[in-house]
């Protein structure tokens, strides 16, 4: 079902081919004054106004000229119209505007708005001073927020951007410096014209702010830029970003399409990072590694979110989608390539495995929901826009795209990507141009093979039959709510990969069977790279089992089985009896990212299930389960891990504490005592312990502060949240402050639960921080309805202050997801019902599933999952 009204195409009215753009904001006042000359082509049939977008602008002034031939000619305005409801600004004139040239020259003022998007503040403090840097984001349809346009992707145009600014201070803008001039006292800067761009990719940033710089083999000039106390933590992403970007250079066989590539860092940020054209802006969090106080799995994140904007420059800016529909071919292949990049760069990571998890499996949950929404869908309101940045758009998208990949293999795919992007190069295109490509290079029917994957909702389970040498396959659509309704079946071109090469590659009926000599080791979507799920009958999963304990399977198949068999249970299609037996074959596991599952499978009982006799029993079975690992980890790094062990051990760790393993508790309390001491030391030598870092916890590992602060959460009382308040209000990274924060919504006396909450609309947290603010206290069982209670109470500020944020639209997700029992759903509805809106309609319906098939698993199966930890 859609909401709302389909949104008319400006575009279709008028094609923009020039922008001339000026701003000057005025920081006392939080407001901007411009002026923008926009020179296009009026289309369609004659009319007495032209129209542009615009939200929360005041038009001061209008002229129009009219380009016929050698004549110029000015044409009188009659009146303008502000439509908010349309997000337009509606030019009349007193005569017939015919289809032709024209120029229209528009002043006009704004606010500089609190809300991360338009133009906005940045907030930081430096030498006890508060400052604030100016920056904008304009994705996905914000540039109408600072100036009238045509703000669609299809209109691609140049830009001349100058920007009026305090003297003296950094301006940043997609394009180099053409010149600069100081006039009463304040700075005015012009910049170099841009490449034929959508109005989504404009940016610019002004502030106090220092760089650090370097270059590609091929003399493009890389900086990364941040507030003059973080420049020297961006060291790291400038290395990696030069590397990305010669990577992609010789990849995509184009260079790099600008002079110069700027990235940077801001203290205040809605999403993860922006690819704005040659000045990409990223959250801190994203782009500053501290080296020794950033955790390892930030430091590889922020390597991801480079490679994943640094893709962008090329796939999106260079070549983008013609309207958001096609949003999924940005961000799917961004999220696909950034693997292959960060893998070329770092071998030892094993980034393909670990994509099995962080993006496929992420996808493979959100895409087994009935309201769920195929990779290619049509958007008919801009507001509905924010609703599909969401794992189908990137992790779908990335996984149906690494699936084609290995259809293809690596050369062809490469080269049709190479034939792709050369042919629409700074223009727009649809999915179908892709596979076009893709199909001439390769010769392989690509349209009839991704047809399926990118216009279907949801993805099949194949429930997979061995018996003796019979082999029978049977695929439907997997839905984790066993009330779903009936829809029309789907069928999909399941690719078998198994490794006996007599078998067809791929099954698009509902059924299929066959023969095999030897079925003993069968398994199909071998290396995961299929996206389906798989079930086996019990005797042939016990068989599979066997093998994994005498370590005849890798650990990417590994996984996956595992995977596939919770996941198939939650939905009723197997057994969560099986499954758990299931674990006892993982006794040896010494992989991160099946032990990574693991956790995640165990939690989600846990969670869902919300037992606490069942709690309890879960304690000694995990604490029998990772003995292993815990022995072989300990606490402290050892010469001889290698990155997976450094990853693995804070998840030990974390599932030690919480299984009260008592040597881990007793150390975690040592080790947050340790930090504390120094408070009772004379001031001036506190000051020079604290300095060398020991108030940003010290002596504790990075990757083990979130272990240490959650479990001192878990059993602490308000001394030691006021501690970890202090911290958290004392520290400058953005890394730490998010896991101080999960710690201080962890704890379980509710004057300390309301403590916690009173802080997320205070200054203590910044807007970027607010929803983690409220999943990890969601996530606190004994914080849950107070939480909920807190946003109720709190929707109006959270609509004012995060309104056009992705977070608040997923709002109803992250309370749903912490609810298995029926007698909420009533509550949810009678709360979110009135306030539904284009953008907020799919998060609420993917809540309500969530609450139904949580509630029916816990019905179905609480039972057996008890009985299953009794036993042990």
């Amino acid at each position: 079902m859609h909401m709302g009204k389909n949104v008319k195409r400006l575009y279709a009215q008028f094609k923009p081919k020039h922008y001339v753009l000026e701003i000057n904001p005025d920081r006392d006042t939080q407001t901007f004054t411009g002026m923008v000359i926009i020179s296009g082509q009026k289309v369609g049939r004659p009319s007495q106004r032209l129209t542009f977008h615009q939200v929360g602008l005041t038009i001061t002034d209008v002229h129009i000229t009219r380009h016929d031939k050698s004549l110029d000619e000015n044409i009188a305005v009659d009146r303008i119209n502000h439509h908010i409801s349309q997000e337009e600004v509606r030019i009349h004139s007193d005569r017939m505007l015919y289809p032709g040239n024209y120029t229209i020259r528009l002043e006009f003022k704004g606010s500089i708005t609190r809300p991360m998007n338009g133009l906005y503040p940045c907030f930081f403090e430096q030498d006890g001073q508060q400052k604030q840097l100016l920056a904008t984001q304009f994705e996905s349809h914000h540039a109408r927020e600072v100036f009238p346009c045509i703000d669609e992707p299809e209109a691609k145009s140049t830009f001349d951007l100058t920007l009026h600014s305090v003297q003296g201070e950094t301006v940043i803008a997609n394009t180099p410096i053409k010149s600069q001039k100081t006039v009463n006292g304040r700075q005015i800067t012009s910049f170099e014209t841009t490449p034929h761009m959508s109005t989504y990719l404009l940016a610019f940033v002004t502030g106090e702010m220092g760089f650090l710089e370097s270059k590609t083999k091929s003399g493009t000039v890389v900086r990364t830029y941040a507030t003059p106390d973080n420049v020297k933590l961006t060291e790291f992403a400038l290395d990696v970003a030069v590397k990305t970007l010669e990577f992609y250079e010789e990849y995509f066989a184009i260079p790099y399409p600008l002079a110069k590539c700027d990235m940077v860092a801001l203290p205040d940020f809605a999403s993860g990072a922006m690819e704005n054209w040659g000045c990409i802006t990223y959250r801190e969090h994203a782009l500053l590694v501290d080296p020794e106080n950033t955790t390892l799995g930030t430091k590889q994140w922020v390597a991801m979110v480079v490679a994943h904007e640094l893709a962008h420059q090329w796939f999106g800016n260079l070549v983008t989608m013609r309207w958001w529909t096609d949003l999924w071919l940005n961000e799917g292949f961004a999220s696909w390539i950034e693997y292959l990049a960060v893998d070329h760069m770092f071998p030892e990571w094993h980034m393909w495995t670990q994509f099995v998890v962080d993006e496929q499996q992420q996808a493979l949950k959100l895409d087994a929901l009935e309201h769920t929404h195929p990779i290619e869908v049509p958007v008919h309101h801009p507001d509905e826009i924010r609703s599909i940045f969401d794992a189908i758009s990137y992790s779908k998208g990335a996984s149906v795209i690494h699936m084609l990949h290995e259809y293809l293999g690596p050369e062809v795919f490469k080269n049709g990507l190479r034939h792709y992007l050369d042919r629409h190069k700074y223009s727009n295109t649809d999915t179908v141009d892709l596979w076009q490509a893709l199909e001439e290079i390769s010769g392989k029917p690509v349209k009839q093979f991704m047809h399926a994957w990118t216009s279907l909702s949801g993805y099949p389970v194949v429930h997979t039959n061995v018996e003796d040498s019979e082999v029978s396959l049977r695929q439907e659509r997997l839905f984790v709510n066993p009330e779903h309704s009936k829809l029309n079946p789907s069928l999909w071109p399941v690719p078998l990969l198994t490794s006996d090469t007599s078998l067809p590659e791929q099954f698009d009926t509902e059924t299929v069977s066959f023969s095999l000599p030897d079925s003993h080791d069968f398994k199909i979507n071998k290396g995961q790279s299929g996206f389906y799920r798989t079930t086996y009958n019990t005797s042939h999963l016990q068989h599979l089992g066997e093998q994994i304990k005498r370590g005849k399977i890798d650990s990417i198949d590994r996984l996956g089985i595992l995977s596939d068999t919770f996941e198939t249970a939650k939905a009723g299609e197997s057994s969560t009896g099986d499954a758990l037996q299931f674990l006892a074959n993982f006794t040896n596991e010494t992989e991160y990212p099946v032990w990574d599952v693991i956790a995640t499978s165990l939690g989600g009982i846990r969670t869902v299930m919300n037992d606490d006799e069942l709690r309890d029993l879960m304690k000694p079975y995990t604490r029998k389960l990772i003995n292993t690992e815990l022995e072989r980890l300990g606490w402290h790094r050892k010469d001889t891990d290698n990155h997976f062990d450094l990853l693995l051990r804070p998840i030990i760790l974390g599932m030690a504490a919480a299984a009260d393993e008592p040597w881990v508790i007793d150390h975690v309390k040592k080790l947050f005592a340790k930090i504390h001491d120094t408070e009772d030391v004379d001031p001036d030598l506190r000051t020079a312990i604290t300095n060398k870092s020991l108030k940003r916890g010290g002596e504790i590992d990075p990757d083990l502060r979130g272990v240490v602060f959650g479990t001192v959460a878990r059993l602490g009382d308000a001394k030691d949240f006021d501690r970890l308040v202090k911290m958290h209000n004392e520290t400058t990274l953005s890394d730490e402050r998010l896991t101080l924060s999960a710690a201080i919504t962890g704890f379980k006396q509710p004057e300390l639960i309301d403590k916690a909450l009173s802080m997320i609309n205070s200054d203590t947290v910044r807007l970027q921080d607010v929803a983690y603010w409220i999943a990890y206290s969601l996530l606190n069982r004994h914080a849950r309805a107070q939480t909920w209670q807190w946003v109720q109470d709190n929707w109006e500020w959270l609509e004012k202050n995060l309104g056009n944020d992705l977070s608040f639209y997923r709002m109803p997700v992250y309370v749903a997801r912490v609810f298995s029992d029926r007698s909420f759903i009533p509550e949810y509805k009678k709360f979110f019902e009135p306030k539904l809106s284009p953008a907020l309609y799919r998060s609420y319906n993917q809540g309500l599933e969530m609450l139904v098939w949580q509630s029916a698993w816990r019905e179905r199966d609480l039972k057996i999952v008890k009985a299953f930890f009794k036993s042990k």
